[in-house]
């Protein structure tokens, strides 16, 4: 078993099993990688649906159809073409975070069987999460500056909850695993 023997402030040693959190920690990073995998393979499989969707949002046509809603935004709209370019470049960055959440998965897993860097797996496991909430307001700010929220509400919706539980999972990984020495108080 890999433990460190560094002490920390709170007079705890950081351990390579940790307190318990290993599991929920590597469940949840492992159900979002393998969450965002799918989408990025849909993405993939079925372009065509998602460059129709973000064609709409480009060329913001729920707007411009609704002679009183957003129409001091049309002015915003983009040509259609820039939809399917608009895609890959969401199916590229969903592949790094895809390829980070799995790294910080392993790095976790590799924890629970007494393996591995307890600093590194939460490190890298930042990194994925923020990639993860980056992607999220990503869509957010997007879509927020195409006006989707008034012709479609619910995927702002579900941009705002994939951001929630990414700040949720880096609350989870970036709890302590820790154990106290023997003989410390607390």
């Amino acid at each position: 078993m890999v433990r460190s023997s560094r002490r920390s402030n709170t007079g705890a040693r950081s351990t390579g099993t940790g307190s318990g959190l290993l599991f929920p920690q590597s469940l949840v990073l492992g159900g979002m990688a393998a969450w965002l995998s799918l989408i990025m393979f849909n993405n993939v499989v079925d372009s065509g649906t998602n460059i129709a969707l973000i064609g709409q949002v480009l060329t913001m046509e729920g707007l411009i159809a609704d002679p009183v809603r957003g129409v001091g935004l049309v002015g915003r709209a983009l040509p259609e073409g820039l939809a399917a370019p608009a895609l890959y470049a969401v199916i590229a960055y969903q592949a790094l975070s895809v390829v980070l959440l799995w790294t910080a998965t392993v790095a976790h897993v590799r924890l629970l069987f007494g393996r591995g860097d307890g600093a590194r797996a939460t490190f890298v496991g930042n990194i994925a999460l923020c990639a993860l909430a980056g992607l999220a307001l990503m869509f957010l700010l997007g879509g927020l500056w195409f006006g989707y929220w008034i012709a479609m509400p619910a995927v702002q919706q579900v941009h705002f909850t994939l951001l929630i539980v990414a700040i949720g999972a880096m609350v989870l990984v970036n709890m302590p695993r820790t154990t106290p020495l023997t003989g410390d108080t607390a």
